[in-house]
């Protein structure tokens, strides 16, 4: 098959979204043609990366848009760059298509809604699109966390709305051949019953998933441990909450690592709080090699976000056997059972804060469960290799074209 990628994110030394956006095209290229439409930004690491290994079956284009828009669309405006992108990007599309008889195009990343773009009005191409995210909205036992956030919540809620209505009555949805959604907040928000499935946009490469069970075993109180971007829809605040109801004299210990705005905050909240200083290290940003370490250490991942759409980071954790409390809803309700880790749910603040400290504290005190449930875990990444997407992309593929 000849297939075109439409990758706004795209770097082999990157992760999350510029993770999907190298990796689906290049598990593809060893079986198909492959074309990949990608931003500007990303030539500098795709040719340097491509100086040291030989590829075939794989060509780049890169597309820029002026820095007014750069510079305007931000924050949760963002899908206005995303959009003024397509737009540039759809004669480069068409273009592709037509010199080389392109069979499919799959648009992967940005994998938000609000940015698909119009090459579904492609003659002769199937379309397809997704796993698609960013239909997700705060739970309302959760919305206080986002208190002080409140006028990007309501603006983003309104946008969400606009472009739901925007893309059914301009058609764009119905134009797509096939559509995947990335947790069901978002299949609920969208779908109408054309060809919807739900298939989680994150995956590891085969190579990465290791059996750290004997450096946990070593350790003499149960560790968590919690990664990403420290903003404020990363529920840390939510956790800290939990943290500060468990007695002071349980042995466990919370890593902290990332970096971002609430980073100090929460660093002000550990020194004000006895309970906190004494079990909770906030470790800010560190080197890649040091956080396959802290895999290795850890016992269970905590991912408290109170929105989200999936998360690399979970299925890193579950890559290397470790278990996972996250709320049971968003994607982490897709990839994770009560085999493989802990969800918690909840109608209330109060509810909520009670059933993460109660998952917390089940942790610590059944070691055994814990490690079993790692065990579980690890078997379960083999589900969500880069080389296992790629089959059911090829299925997907090759049903569209007999229809």
């Amino acid at each position: 098959m000849n297939i075109l990628y439409i990758a706004y994110s795209c770097n082999p030394f990157a992760g999350s979204e510029d993770k999907i956006g190298w990796s689906v095209p290049y598990e593809s290229s060893k079986t198909n043609k492959v074309y990949v439409i990608t931003k500007e930004e990303q030539r500098e690491p795709v040719e340097r990366y491509l100086q040291c290994y030989q590829l075939e079956n794989i060509e780049f284009y890169y597309v820029d848009i002026p820095n007014f828009y750069k510079k305007i669309f931000k924050g949760f405006m963002y899908s206005g760059r995303l959009n003024v992108w397509n737009k540039r990007a759809l004669p480069l599309a068409k273009k592709i298509c037509a010199d080389n008889k392109v069979d499919i195009i799959h648009q992967i990343t940005p994998i938000e809604f609000r940015a698909i773009g119009d090459y579904g009005k492609i003659a002769d191409v199937k379309f397809v699109c997704g796993p698609l995210g960013g239909g997700e909205s705060l739970p309302n036992g959760l919305r206080d966390y986002a208190r002080k956030h409140k006028i990007i919540e309501v603006i983003r809620s309104g946008i969400n709305r606009w472009y739901r209505f925007k893309m059914r009555a301009t058609g764009k949805q119905k134009s797509c051949d096939y559509i995947m959604f990335a947790n069901k907040e978002t299949q609920e928000f969208l779908a109408d019953g054309i060809n919807d499935v739900r298939e989680t946009e994150v995956a590891v490469d085969i190579n990465d998933i290791k059996d750290t069970c004997h450096e946990k075993s070593k350790n003499k109180e149960c560790i968590f441990l919690v990664a990403g971007r420290m903003i404020y829809r990363k529920g840390l605040d939510f956790l800290f909450d939990a943290l500060v109801r468990i007695p002071q004299e349980t042995r466990y210990q919370v890593r902290i690592v990332g970096d971002g705005p609430e980073l100090e905050h929460l660093r002000k909240r550990c020194e004000d709080n006895l309970n906190l200083a004494n079990h909770v290290h906030c470790m800010g940003s560190i080197p890649y090699m040091e956080m396959e370490k802290e895999y290795a250490s850890a016992n269970v991942f905590i991912m408290p976000s109170i929105r989200e759409t999936t998360g690399t980071v979970l299925l890193e954790a579950m890559s290397k056997g470790i278990p996972v409390i996250t709320i049971n809803k968003f994607g982490g309700a897709t990839l994770f059972d009560e085999n493989t880790g802990w969800l918690y749910d909840g109608n209330t603040k109060e509810e909520y804060i009670e059933n993460l400290k109660k998952a917390i504290l089940e942790c610590i005190a059944n070691p055994n469960e814990v490690a079993r449930r790692g065990e579980n875990a690890i078997k379960k990444a083999e589900k969500y290799t880069w080389q296992e997407k790629n089959k059911k992309y090829q299925k997907i593929y090759e049903k569209l074209l007999k229809k």
